[in-house]
């Protein structure tokens, strides 16, 4: 694959993240907490398989790490989980942001 498709990948990949992230912060009001976590668990191990097929970038990295490191808040409280729900998708945005920055400029 060369690199244009490659970018072209990881990006289609970055908007499945972004959609699926936020489709759980969105559950937590309307249905139980299982829904988001699934639902974030999912990301990370779509992470884990696109990174099987050789894609491999920071965005996917860091995305995965705050998930592992956030998602077992879902059994201390829905306040915590929430939160850290919030967060990943704050985290997103400033991605998103970050790489319309790095396309104005080139």
């Amino acid at each position: 694959m060369n690199t244009n498709k490659n970018s072209q990948l990881e990006e289609q990949i970055f908007e499945l993240i972004c959609y699926m992230v936020t489709s759980a912060r969105n559950l937590v009001s309307e249905t139980h907490l299982y829904g988001p976590l699934r639902l974030v668990e999912s990301v990370s191990r779509l992470v884990d398989v696109v990174r099987g097929f050789g894609v491999d970038s920071p965005r996917f990295h860091l995305i995965q790490r705050q998930i592992e490191e956030g998602k077992h808040s879902v059994m201390e409280s829905e306040e915590k989980f929430t939160d850290f729900l919030e967060n990943l998708v704050m985290l997103l945005v400033s991605m998103m942001e970050e790489e319309k920055e790095k396309m104005r400029r080139s």
